[in-house]
């Protein structure tokens, strides 16, 4: 097997391991009148049971539509109503009739992710105190549902969360701030649930970060404060670039916002992670005849400096390898995370392609390394590409092409430049969203199996991977 192809073939095992319909079908069931959550990621597998007058379900994130559709087999006609808040062009389907679907932006909210947020405040106010509201989180979700506090134009909060973003701030951050600025967002739904019990099921795209910050946590966590959010944007040195009514709305007084408010009970399960995608690739890397080291210490920081990671726990570690006597089977590294960019030039491309980009540097000339670094979502902001292919090849086919791979990185324009070269994945949108992962071939080994046929196995796989 060559190495893309087992690449590839790894981050169809990555993606199939988080598909979203299985993992909710997993958590969730019906026991008579009652509904039945199951903790998957626990060991003890805890079963929360609520026997409620009301079930309503709000879906909201990339992987939206998939949740829900599983969410409505799972309970039958114990759903009373629900909403899903999903990116334009998802696969609406799939949902049961009834079901309210309510396509928005992504990356940047847009007025229909302002219907949208609206939307999903009046279904939480609208809930009793018998009542239950379960709420399925993926990524994506900030920019999908968004309705912005008192003051602030939809158009300000975005210029604020575009500054953050192209400064390299954290999503962590990022979802501080979006908080701050929101009426639904850092637990602001939940409590306007007020008396209604909530149970939030996660599939989580931000790693070690946190899965309560996943679209900015709107029913998780206690609501960000207005001086942490201004915090945050000090340290950036930002707080004299957003428009003037943030910076106004963040230093008035807050009005009670935070204050606690009696609840009904409050439980939320994660689904899985990057973990849960990276155990899929291992298993598969396995599988085809690959020796297989997963990084424990997840990706993060500027792409430019994880690069050398890569390149060096990954595409340079055969060497050590066979010196301290180990079989010789190809190596395989694999990681996840989630890098940043500042962005300087005005190019285009996004973090993984920036990082393929990166370490093209570090390998060229490493014969037989190779790597594809990806989204788990299939897309990188722009459905063109989820990230890219690198080898030691990579600069050299470049410069027959007349392609200047540095002056491609120093403009942050990545897309174009493996799109040339014919070296850009783009599997499209998987209906999931963990994540990014990076598959780090290092040279040498026997050669890779060929691949058996998964689809005897059950596994679900996305069709245009």
């Amino acid at each position: 097997m060559d190495p893309r192809t087992f690449l590839k073939a790894l981050y169809r095992a990555a993606v199939s391991a988080v598909e979203p319909g299985r993992l909710v079908a997993e958590a969730l069931s019906r026991r008579g009148n009652a509904v039945v959550i199951r903790s998957v990621s626990d060991p003890g597998r805890r079963e929360f049971v609520f026997v409620p007058r009301r079930v309503v379900v709000l879906s909201v994130g990339k992987a939206a539509v998939a949740m829900a559709a599983a969410a409505h087999r799972a309970l039958g006609t114990r759903v009373d109503d629900s909403v899903v808040i999903a990116p334009d062009g998802s696969p609406e389907g799939e949902l049961p009739p009834g079901c309210r679907f309510l396509p928005a932006a992504h990356p940047v909210p847009d007025e229909r992710s302002l219907a949208a947020g609206r939307e999903a405040l009046a279904l939480a106010t609208g809930l009793g105190s018998e009542d239950l509201l379960l709420v399925l989180l993926s990524g994506g979700g900030s920019s999908l549902m968004a309705f912005p506090a008192e003051s602030i134009s939809l158009a300000d909060k975005a210029r604020t969360v575009s500054l953050l973003s192209a400064a390299g701030a954290p999503i962590a951050e990022i979802n501080v701030v979006r908080g701050a600025l929101s009426h639904v967002k850092g637990g602001r739904l939940a409590a306007a649930a007020r008396a209604a019990d909530v149970v939030t099921l996660v599939l989580s795209d931000l790693g070690d970060a946190g899965w309560h910050l996943v679209a900015s946590g709107p029913t998780l966590g206690v609501p960000p404060s207005r001086r942490d959010a201004a915090a945050i944007l000090e340290s950036y040195r930002l707080l004299s670039l957003v428009p003037p009514p943030v910076r106004q709305y963040l230093f008035s007084p807050p009005n009670g916002e935070n204050a606690p408010r009696d609840g009904g009970q409050r439980w939320s399960v994660l689904l899985g992670d990057i973990r849960t995608a990276l155990e899929g690739a291992r298993h598969e890397a396995l599988r085809l005849g690959a020796d297989v080291r997963v990084l424990p210490e997840l990706l993060g920081g500027e792409a430019r400096s994880a690069s050398r990671r890569l390149a060096v726990a990954g595409a340079c570690a055969g060497n050590l390898v066979r010196r301290a006597g180990a079989p010789q089977r190809r190596l395989v590294t694999l990681f996840g995370g989630e890098t940043t960019v500042t962005v300087k030039g005005k190019g285009t491309g996004g973090r993984n392609r920036e990082l393929a980009l990166a370490t093209a540097f570090h390998i060229d000339g490493v014969k037989g390394a190779s790597l594809l670094v990806a989204g788990t979502d299939g897309v990188d902001n722009t459905a063109d590409a989820a990230g890219a292919f690198v080898d030691d090849t990579t600069l050299s086919r470049a410069a027959e092409l007349g392609l200047d791979a540095p002056a491609a990185l120093d403009a942050n324009d990545s897309g174009p430049f493996f799109a040339a070269l014919g070296d850009a994945f783009a599997p499209g949108p998987t209906g999931t969203n963990v994540g990014d992962v990076a598959f780090v071939l290092a040279p040498g080994g026997e050669p890779l199996r060929a691949a058996p046929a998964l689809e005897e196995e059950g596994i679900p796989l996305p069709d245009r991977i």
